[in-house]
Protein backbone atom coordinates (compact mmCIF):
# COMPACT_ATOMS: atom_id res chain seq x y z
CA UNK A 1 0.00 0.00 0.00
CA UNK A 2 1.43 2.97 -1.19
CA UNK A 3 0.55 5.52 1.95
CA UNK A 4 1.46 2.45 4.67
CA UNK A 5 3.80 3.95 7.03
CA UNK A 6 6.33 1.51 7.79
CA UNK A 7 6.45 2.47 11.28
CA UNK A 8 3.23 0.98 11.76
CA UNK A 9 4.66 -2.64 12.20
CA UNK A 10 6.06 -1.74 15.22
CA UNK A 11 4.97 -2.67 18.95
CA UNK A 12 5.56 0.90 20.48
CA UNK A 13 4.48 4.00 19.97
CA UNK A 14 7.17 5.49 17.50
CA UNK A 15 7.68 9.22 16.69
CA UNK A 16 9.89 11.25 14.40
CA UNK A 17 9.79 15.05 15.84
CA UNK A 18 11.48 18.08 14.41
CA UNK A 19 14.09 19.86 16.95
CA UNK A 20 11.28 22.28 18.09
CA UNK A 21 9.16 19.60 18.33
CA UNK A 22 7.01 19.14 15.33
CA UNK A 23 5.73 15.57 14.75
CA UNK A 24 6.63 14.85 11.36
CA UNK A 25 6.08 11.00 11.43
CA UNK A 26 3.95 8.89 14.25
CA UNK A 27 2.94 5.62 14.61
CA UNK A 28 -0.68 3.66 15.15
CA UNK A 29 1.17 2.04 18.36
CA UNK A 30 1.57 5.72 19.58
CA UNK A 31 -1.79 7.15 18.45
CA UNK A 32 -3.57 4.47 20.73
CA UNK A 33 -1.43 5.45 23.38
CA UNK A 34 -2.93 9.29 23.13
CA UNK A 35 -6.57 8.69 22.49
CA UNK A 36 -5.49 10.45 18.66
CA UNK A 37 -6.42 10.17 15.12
CA UNK A 38 -2.71 9.17 13.80
CA UNK A 39 -3.08 11.71 10.59
CA UNK A 40 -3.81 14.78 13.51
CA UNK A 41 -0.64 14.01 15.29
CA UNK A 42 1.35 15.28 11.77
CA UNK A 43 1.85 19.30 12.35
CA UNK A 44 1.49 18.90 16.22
CA UNK A 45 4.06 19.41 18.44
CA UNK A 46 5.38 16.88 21.19
CA UNK A 47 5.45 19.56 23.94
CA UNK A 48 0.91 19.67 22.99
CA UNK A 49 0.76 16.10 23.83
CA UNK A 50 2.41 16.61 27.31
CA UNK A 51 1.43 17.76 30.77
CA UNK A 52 2.42 20.86 31.91
CA UNK A 53 5.56 19.72 33.98
CA UNK A 54 6.83 17.39 31.19
CA UNK A 55 6.52 20.04 28.32
CA UNK A 56 8.88 22.27 30.54
CA UNK A 57 11.17 19.32 31.47
CA UNK A 58 11.13 18.74 27.55
CA UNK A 59 11.97 22.38 26.66
CA UNK A 60 14.59 23.02 29.44
CA UNK A 61 16.04 19.70 30.23
CA UNK A 62 15.13 16.97 27.57
CA UNK A 63 16.24 19.05 24.19
CA UNK A 64 19.25 20.53 25.34
CA UNK A 65 20.95 16.82 26.65
CA UNK A 66 19.25 15.24 23.66
CA UNK A 67 21.43 17.78 21.63
CA UNK A 68 24.28 17.41 23.77
CA UNK A 69 25.04 13.58 24.03
CA UNK A 70 22.84 12.25 20.77
CA UNK A 71 20.65 9.91 22.53
CA UNK A 72 18.85 9.51 25.77
CA UNK A 73 16.92 6.27 27.55
CA UNK A 74 14.21 5.43 29.56
CA UNK A 75 13.14 9.23 30.95
CA UNK A 76 9.52 9.02 31.87
CA UNK A 77 6.82 11.46 30.64
CA UNK A 78 3.57 12.27 30.98
CA UNK A 79 1.26 12.04 28.12
CA UNK A 80 -2.50 13.73 27.75
CA UNK A 81 -5.14 11.47 26.20
CA UNK A 82 -8.05 13.59 24.31
CA UNK A 83 -9.88 12.99 27.36
CA UNK A 84 -7.45 14.84 29.49
CA UNK A 85 -6.28 11.53 31.17
CA UNK A 86 -2.55 11.56 31.80
CA UNK A 87 -0.62 8.86 30.61
CA UNK A 88 2.92 7.86 32.50
CA UNK A 89 5.13 6.58 29.49
CA UNK A 90 9.12 6.04 29.45
CA UNK A 91 11.19 7.63 26.08
CA UNK A 92 13.98 6.18 24.28
CA UNK A 93 15.69 9.09 22.30
CA UNK A 94 17.87 9.25 19.20
CA UNK A 95 19.15 12.39 17.50
CA UNK A 96 19.83 12.29 13.90
CA UNK A 97 22.01 14.92 11.77
CA UNK A 98 20.85 13.86 8.22
CA UNK A 99 23.15 16.36 6.55
CA UNK A 100 24.93 20.02 7.77
CA UNK A 101 21.85 21.57 5.41
CA UNK A 102 19.29 19.86 7.19
CA UNK A 103 17.27 20.31 10.93
CA UNK A 104 18.30 17.28 12.91
CA UNK A 105 15.36 15.20 13.60
CA UNK A 106 14.66 13.20 16.70
CA UNK A 107 13.44 9.78 17.07
CA UNK A 108 11.15 8.73 19.82
CA UNK A 109 10.56 5.28 21.49
CA UNK A 110 7.32 5.60 23.60
CA UNK A 111 6.26 2.42 25.90
CA UNK A 112 3.53 2.74 28.11
CA UNK A 113 4.86 2.52 31.85
CA UNK A 114 2.06 0.05 32.70
CA UNK A 115 3.98 -2.35 29.92
CA UNK A 116 6.82 -1.90 32.67
CA UNK A 117 4.98 -2.49 35.07
CA UNK A 118 3.68 -5.63 33.96
CA UNK A 119 7.54 -6.85 32.56
CA UNK A 120 8.82 -5.57 36.24
CA UNK A 121 5.98 -7.69 37.77
CA UNK A 122 6.49 -10.76 35.71
CA UNK A 123 9.93 -10.40 36.47
CA UNK A 124 9.77 -10.47 40.14
CA UNK A 125 7.25 -13.12 40.22
CA UNK A 126 9.55 -15.67 38.35
CA UNK A 127 12.74 -14.22 40.53
CA UNK A 128 10.26 -15.66 43.45
CA UNK A 129 9.78 -19.01 41.74
CA UNK A 130 13.31 -18.96 41.24
CA UNK A 131 13.68 -18.46 45.12
CA UNK A 132 11.41 -20.78 46.05
CA UNK A 133 12.75 -23.43 43.60
CA UNK A 134 16.37 -22.73 45.57
CA UNK A 135 15.20 -23.14 48.77
CA UNK A 136 13.13 -26.37 48.04
CA UNK A 137 16.32 -27.94 46.66
CA UNK A 138 18.28 -26.37 49.11
CA UNK A 139 16.16 -28.15 52.09
CA UNK A 140 15.64 -30.98 49.96
CA UNK A 141 16.30 -34.11 52.11
CA UNK A 142 17.62 -36.13 48.91
CA UNK A 143 21.16 -34.75 47.90
CA UNK A 144 20.59 -32.87 44.86
CA UNK A 145 24.13 -31.67 42.91
CA UNK A 146 25.09 -29.63 40.23
CA UNK A 147 28.36 -31.23 38.61
CA UNK A 148 30.54 -29.49 35.47
CA UNK A 149 31.29 -31.87 32.58
CA UNK A 150 34.34 -33.41 34.08
CA UNK A 151 32.08 -34.91 36.96
CA UNK A 152 33.32 -32.62 39.69
CA UNK A 153 30.68 -31.15 42.08
CA UNK A 154 29.77 -27.84 41.61
CA UNK A 155 26.60 -27.26 44.33
CA UNK A 156 25.82 -28.83 47.38
CA UNK A 157 22.39 -29.27 49.12
CA UNK A 158 21.48 -29.83 52.81
CA UNK A 159 20.56 -33.46 51.98
CA UNK A 160 23.58 -34.40 50.39
CA UNK A 161 25.15 -33.05 53.83
CA UNK A 162 22.73 -34.97 55.63
CA UNK A 163 23.45 -38.20 53.63
CA UNK A 164 27.00 -38.06 53.08
CA UNK A 165 28.21 -35.89 55.83
CA UNK A 166 30.55 -33.72 54.17
CA UNK A 167 30.01 -29.84 54.42
CA UNK A 168 29.47 -28.00 51.50
CA UNK A 169 32.96 -26.28 51.37
CA UNK A 170 33.78 -30.04 51.97
CA UNK A 171 32.34 -31.45 48.93
CA UNK A 172 32.35 -28.33 45.87
CA UNK A 173 35.33 -29.01 43.75
CA UNK A 174 35.65 -32.55 44.80
CA UNK A 175 35.15 -35.47 42.28
CA UNK A 176 31.79 -37.21 42.14
CA UNK A 177 32.98 -40.07 42.93
CA UNK A 178 34.41 -39.32 46.38
CA UNK A 179 30.74 -40.12 47.12
CA UNK A 180 30.77 -43.73 46.50
CA UNK A 181 32.43 -47.00 47.91
CA UNK A 182 34.75 -48.94 45.62
CA UNK A 183 33.97 -49.31 42.22
CA UNK A 184 30.53 -48.27 42.59
CA UNK A 185 31.36 -45.26 40.79
CA UNK A 186 31.79 -46.65 37.76
CA UNK A 187 28.37 -48.59 37.68
CA UNK A 188 26.68 -45.08 37.29
CA UNK A 189 27.30 -45.78 33.61
CA UNK A 190 30.08 -44.66 30.74
CA UNK A 191 29.06 -40.96 30.40
CA UNK A 192 28.70 -41.55 26.67
CA UNK A 193 25.02 -41.80 27.37
CA UNK A 194 24.99 -38.38 29.60
CA UNK A 195 26.68 -37.37 26.38
CA UNK A 196 23.90 -38.77 24.13
CA UNK A 197 21.38 -36.92 26.09
CA UNK A 198 20.33 -39.95 27.83
CA UNK A 199 19.06 -40.23 31.82
CA UNK A 200 21.48 -42.56 33.82
CA UNK A 201 18.95 -44.39 36.68
CA UNK A 202 20.45 -46.87 39.13
CA UNK A 203 20.84 -48.27 42.30
CA UNK A 204 23.95 -48.80 44.04
CA UNK A 205 26.48 -48.03 47.44
CA UNK A 206 27.87 -44.67 47.88
CA UNK A 207 30.16 -43.65 50.95
CA UNK A 208 29.84 -41.26 53.87
CA UNK A 209 32.25 -38.90 55.11
CA UNK A 210 32.92 -41.28 58.18
CA UNK A 211 33.60 -44.32 55.37
CA UNK A 212 30.02 -46.03 56.18
CA UNK A 213 28.69 -47.56 53.14
CA UNK A 214 24.99 -46.18 52.82
CA UNK A 215 22.23 -47.75 49.68
CA UNK A 216 21.42 -44.77 47.54
CA UNK A 217 19.58 -44.76 44.38
CA UNK A 218 20.91 -42.51 41.95
CA UNK A 219 19.58 -40.29 38.69
CA UNK A 220 22.34 -38.54 36.84
CA UNK A 221 20.24 -35.75 33.97
CA UNK A 222 22.43 -34.52 31.34
CA UNK A 223 22.95 -30.50 30.34
CA UNK A 224 23.62 -29.84 26.48
CA UNK A 225 24.86 -27.05 24.90
CA UNK A 226 24.68 -27.41 20.92
CA UNK A 227 25.64 -28.41 18.98
CA UNK A 228 25.33 -31.61 21.71
CA UNK A 229 27.71 -30.26 23.60
CA UNK A 230 28.33 -31.73 27.81
CA UNK A 231 28.47 -28.71 29.73
CA UNK A 232 27.68 -30.29 32.90
CA UNK A 233 24.75 -32.85 34.79
CA UNK A 234 23.06 -32.96 37.98
CA UNK A 235 22.21 -35.73 40.11
CA UNK A 236 19.60 -36.91 42.84
CA UNK A 237 20.43 -39.32 44.99
CA UNK A 238 18.23 -40.84 47.49
CA UNK A 239 19.00 -42.41 50.76
CA UNK A 240 17.66 -46.05 50.37
CA UNK A 241 18.75 -47.62 53.66
CA UNK A 242 15.09 -47.87 55.66
CA UNK A 243 13.76 -49.07 52.16
CA UNK A 244 16.24 -51.87 51.79
CA UNK A 245 15.94 -52.90 55.38
CA UNK A 246 11.59 -52.86 55.04
CA UNK A 247 12.52 -54.90 51.31
CA UNK A 248 14.54 -57.41 53.15
CA UNK A 249 12.05 -57.75 55.92
CA UNK A 250 9.76 -58.08 53.72
CA UNK A 251 11.08 -61.04 51.78
CA UNK A 252 12.34 -62.72 55.12
CA UNK A 253 8.31 -62.73 55.72
CA UNK A 254 7.70 -64.24 52.84
CA UNK A 255 10.23 -66.40 53.14
CA UNK A 256 8.70 -67.65 56.53
CA UNK A 257 5.28 -67.87 54.85
CA UNK A 258 6.46 -69.56 52.18
CA UNK A 259 8.34 -71.83 54.52
CA UNK A 260 5.45 -71.81 57.05
CA UNK A 261 2.69 -73.64 54.23
CA UNK A 262 5.37 -75.99 53.17
CA UNK A 263 6.16 -76.99 56.63
CA UNK A 264 2.44 -77.87 57.55
CA UNK A 265 2.79 -79.70 54.12
CA UNK A 266 5.45 -82.21 55.56
CA UNK A 267 4.27 -82.25 58.84
CA UNK A 268 1.09 -83.72 57.65
CA UNK A 269 2.84 -86.06 55.37
CA UNK A 270 5.57 -86.97 58.17
CA UNK A 271 2.81 -87.91 60.67
CA UNK A 272 1.77 -91.55 59.53
CA UNK A 273 5.01 -93.04 58.92
CA UNK A 274 5.92 -91.37 62.60
CA UNK A 275 2.94 -93.15 63.89
CA UNK A 276 3.54 -96.51 61.76
CA UNK A 277 7.47 -96.58 63.87
CA UNK A 278 5.94 -95.83 67.20
CA UNK A 279 3.37 -98.96 66.95
CA UNK A 280 6.01 -101.33 65.45
CA UNK A 281 8.14 -100.28 68.81
CA UNK A 282 4.99 -100.95 70.94
CA UNK A 283 4.96 -104.55 69.32
CA UNK A 284 8.46 -105.30 69.53
CA UNK A 285 8.43 -103.54 73.65
CA UNK A 286 5.61 -106.42 73.56
CA UNK A 287 7.81 -109.53 72.33
CA UNK A 288 10.95 -108.65 74.18
CA UNK A 289 11.37 -110.31 77.44
CA UNK A 290 15.36 -108.97 78.09
CA UNK A 291 15.57 -106.09 80.27
CA UNK A 292 18.54 -104.07 77.92
CA UNK A 293 16.94 -104.64 75.63
CA UNK A 294 13.63 -103.60 76.56
CA UNK A 295 15.19 -100.37 77.85
CA UNK A 296 16.63 -99.43 74.29
CA UNK A 297 13.08 -100.19 73.00
CA UNK A 298 11.51 -97.24 75.28
CA UNK A 299 14.55 -94.69 74.72
CA UNK A 300 13.74 -95.18 71.01
CA UNK A 301 10.16 -94.68 71.76
CA UNK A 302 10.62 -91.74 73.82
CA UNK A 303 13.16 -90.00 71.54
CA UNK A 304 10.77 -91.18 68.96
CA UNK A 305 8.00 -89.02 70.52
CA UNK A 306 10.42 -85.95 71.05
CA UNK A 307 11.34 -86.35 67.20
CA UNK A 308 7.70 -85.86 66.43
CA UNK A 309 6.97 -82.85 68.74
CA UNK A 310 10.05 -80.90 68.01
CA UNK A 311 9.76 -81.73 63.89
CA UNK A 312 6.06 -80.17 64.11
CA UNK A 313 7.12 -77.62 66.51
CA UNK A 314 9.82 -76.34 64.22
CA UNK A 315 8.43 -76.92 60.94
CA UNK A 316 4.85 -74.76 62.32
CA UNK A 317 6.83 -72.60 63.85
CA UNK A 318 5.45 -71.43 67.57
CA UNK A 319 3.03 -74.55 67.70
CA UNK A 320 2.45 -74.46 71.44
CA UNK A 321 3.16 -77.13 74.26
CA UNK A 322 0.96 -78.31 76.28
CA UNK A 323 2.06 -76.71 79.89
CA UNK A 324 4.64 -75.33 81.70
CA UNK A 325 5.91 -77.67 84.27
CA UNK A 326 8.70 -77.83 86.65
CA UNK A 327 11.93 -79.24 84.69
CA UNK A 328 15.33 -80.88 86.28
CA UNK A 329 18.22 -79.09 84.20
CA UNK A 330 20.48 -81.88 84.95
CA UNK A 331 18.37 -84.54 83.62
CA UNK A 332 17.47 -82.30 80.30
CA UNK A 333 21.45 -81.67 79.70
CA UNK A 334 22.38 -85.31 80.39
CA UNK A 335 19.35 -86.64 78.31
CA UNK A 336 20.39 -84.40 75.37
CA UNK A 337 24.26 -85.13 75.65
CA UNK A 338 22.99 -88.41 75.45
CA UNK A 339 21.42 -88.25 71.94
CA UNK A 340 24.82 -86.30 71.32
CA UNK A 341 27.75 -88.23 73.79
CA UNK A 342 28.58 -91.10 70.81
CA UNK A 343 29.24 -88.04 68.09
CA UNK A 344 30.61 -86.10 70.66
CA UNK A 345 33.46 -88.84 71.21
CA UNK A 346 34.00 -90.16 67.83
CA UNK A 347 35.21 -86.68 67.37
CA UNK A 348 37.35 -86.35 70.47
CA UNK A 349 35.52 -83.81 71.85
CA UNK A 350 35.22 -83.66 75.85
CA UNK A 351 32.15 -82.67 77.50
CA UNK A 352 32.26 -80.93 80.67
CA UNK A 353 28.66 -81.21 82.72
CA UNK A 354 28.13 -78.66 85.34
CA UNK A 355 24.26 -79.28 85.71
CA UNK A 356 23.74 -81.01 88.72
CA UNK A 357 23.80 -77.98 90.98
CA UNK A 358 20.68 -76.29 89.56
CA UNK A 359 16.72 -76.93 91.22
CA UNK A 360 13.64 -76.92 88.73
CA UNK A 361 12.59 -74.77 86.38
CA UNK A 362 8.97 -74.11 85.12
CA UNK A 363 9.25 -73.67 81.80
CA UNK A 364 8.04 -75.78 78.62
CA UNK A 365 9.94 -79.03 78.50
CA UNK A 366 10.35 -79.42 74.75
CA UNK A 367 11.27 -76.06 74.15
CA UNK A 368 14.05 -75.54 76.42
CA UNK A 369 15.35 -79.22 75.10
CA UNK A 370 15.05 -78.15 71.52
CA UNK A 371 17.05 -75.03 72.44
CA UNK A 372 20.56 -77.07 74.21
CA UNK A 373 20.10 -79.51 70.70
CA UNK A 374 20.35 -76.63 68.64
CA UNK A 375 23.28 -74.94 71.03
CA UNK A 376 25.17 -78.10 71.12
CA UNK A 377 24.47 -78.76 67.66
CA UNK A 378 26.17 -75.75 66.90
CA UNK A 379 28.93 -76.47 69.28
CA UNK A 380 29.64 -79.10 67.39
CA UNK A 381 29.88 -77.81 64.04
CA UNK A 382 32.47 -75.25 65.14
CA UNK A 383 34.66 -78.69 66.57
CA UNK A 384 35.01 -81.27 64.17
CA UNK A 385 38.95 -81.28 64.84
CA UNK A 386 38.42 -81.78 68.61
CA UNK A 387 37.61 -79.42 71.44
CA UNK A 388 35.94 -78.81 74.65
CA UNK A 389 32.10 -78.45 75.63
CA UNK A 390 30.97 -77.25 79.02
CA UNK A 391 27.35 -76.89 79.72
CA UNK A 392 27.05 -75.08 83.77
CA UNK A 393 23.91 -74.34 85.20
CA UNK A 394 23.52 -71.87 88.09
CA UNK A 395 20.77 -70.70 90.25
CA UNK A 396 21.27 -67.01 91.51
CA UNK A 397 19.71 -65.35 94.39
CA UNK A 398 20.84 -61.47 93.27
CA UNK A 399 18.71 -58.57 95.50
CA UNK A 400 15.92 -61.17 96.31
CA UNK A 401 15.69 -61.87 92.69
CA UNK A 402 15.89 -65.44 91.69
CA UNK A 403 16.93 -66.88 88.32
CA UNK A 404 18.55 -69.82 86.47
CA UNK A 405 21.88 -68.98 84.30
CA UNK A 406 23.22 -71.74 81.55
CA UNK A 407 25.83 -71.56 79.92
CA UNK A 408 26.79 -73.30 77.11
CA UNK A 409 30.57 -72.56 76.05
CA UNK A 410 32.83 -74.52 73.14
CA UNK A 411 36.47 -73.94 71.81
CA UNK A 412 36.02 -73.92 68.49
CA UNK A 413 36.46 -71.93 65.55
CA UNK A 414 34.40 -68.67 67.18
CA UNK A 415 32.54 -66.02 65.23
CA UNK A 416 33.56 -62.25 63.54
CA UNK A 417 31.43 -59.15 64.75
CA UNK A 418 29.63 -59.46 61.52
CA UNK A 419 28.26 -62.60 61.86
CA UNK A 420 27.21 -62.30 65.86
CA UNK A 421 25.49 -58.79 64.35
CA UNK A 422 23.27 -60.87 62.23
CA UNK A 423 23.46 -64.01 64.16
CA UNK A 424 19.85 -64.85 65.34
CA UNK A 425 18.51 -63.37 61.80
CA UNK A 426 16.47 -65.78 60.07
CA UNK A 427 18.17 -67.94 57.30
CA UNK A 428 21.05 -66.44 58.06
CA UNK A 429 24.00 -69.33 57.90
CA UNK A 430 27.88 -70.01 57.88
CA UNK A 431 26.72 -73.60 57.14
CA UNK A 432 26.61 -73.34 53.69
CA UNK A 433 24.07 -75.70 52.27
CA UNK A 434 24.00 -77.39 54.73
CA UNK A 435 22.73 -75.30 57.26
CA UNK A 436 18.59 -73.50 56.84
CA UNK A 437 19.33 -70.53 59.26
CA UNK A 438 16.29 -70.89 60.97
CA UNK A 439 18.20 -72.86 64.68
CA UNK A 440 19.29 -69.82 66.50
CA UNK A 441 16.66 -67.50 64.89
CA UNK A 442 13.59 -70.37 66.63
CA UNK A 443 15.58 -71.16 69.91
CA UNK A 444 15.70 -67.18 70.71
CA UNK A 445 12.04 -67.24 69.99
CA UNK A 446 11.59 -70.39 72.26
CA UNK A 447 14.05 -68.76 75.09
CA UNK A 448 11.80 -65.60 74.97
CA UNK A 449 8.27 -67.65 75.34
CA UNK A 450 9.58 -68.45 78.55
CA UNK A 451 10.33 -65.59 79.60
CA UNK A 452 14.00 -65.65 79.26
CA UNK A 453 16.99 -64.15 77.42
CA UNK A 454 19.67 -65.15 75.51
CA UNK A 455 23.38 -63.52 75.36
CA UNK A 456 26.31 -64.33 72.85
CA UNK A 457 30.27 -63.62 73.15
CA UNK A 458 32.94 -65.39 70.78
CA UNK A 459 36.64 -65.07 70.45
CA UNK A 460 38.63 -65.72 67.16
CA UNK A 461 42.11 -65.51 69.02
CA UNK A 462 44.55 -68.22 68.57
CA UNK A 463 44.38 -70.38 71.54
CA UNK A 464 41.46 -68.45 72.75
CA UNK A 465 38.56 -69.34 70.55
CA UNK A 466 35.26 -70.02 71.22
CA UNK A 467 32.01 -69.19 71.72
CA UNK A 468 29.79 -69.18 74.43
CA UNK A 469 25.91 -69.03 75.01
CA UNK A 470 24.33 -67.38 78.51
CA UNK A 471 20.74 -68.64 78.63
CA UNK A 472 18.68 -66.71 81.83
CA UNK A 473 15.25 -67.41 83.22
CA UNK A 474 13.62 -65.86 85.72
CA UNK A 475 12.74 -68.34 88.90
CA UNK A 476 8.79 -68.90 88.82
CA UNK A 477 6.78 -70.66 91.70
CA UNK A 478 4.33 -73.21 90.00
CA UNK A 479 0.54 -71.99 90.04
CA UNK A 480 -1.24 -74.84 92.19
CA UNK A 481 -3.83 -76.71 90.20
CA UNK A 482 -7.39 -76.16 91.31
CA UNK A 483 -9.70 -78.94 89.73
CA UNK A 484 -13.52 -77.41 88.92
CA UNK A 485 -14.63 -79.48 91.71
CA UNK A 486 -13.02 -77.92 94.18
CA UNK A 487 -15.08 -76.11 96.97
Amino acid sequence: MPNENPLDNAACGLLEVAADGQIAAANSAFAQIVDRDQSALLGMRIQELLTRGSALFYETQFSPSLLLRGGLEEISFELLRSSGERVPVFVNAVLRRPDADREPRVFLAVFAARQRHRYEAELLRSRKEAEQLAEVVRRSSDAIVRLSADARIESWNTGAQQIFGYATSEAVGNPFSLLFAGDAFQELGTFSELKRGKDVNLETVGKTKQEQPVDVSVSLTPHLEAPGTLVGFSAIIRDMTKQKVAERNLLQAEKLASVGRLASSIAHEINNPLEAVTNLLYILNSRITDEDTKQLVQTAEEELARVSQIANYTLRFHKQSTDQIEVDLSMVVKGVLGVYRGRLQNSGIQIVDESSDCGPLLCYENDLRQVLLNLISNAFDAMRSGGKITIRCRELDRSGVKSFRIVVADTGTGMDQPTLERLFEPFFSTKGIGGTGLGLWISRDLILRNGGSIKVRSSQRANHSGTTFVLSFPRIDPTPFRSLTDN
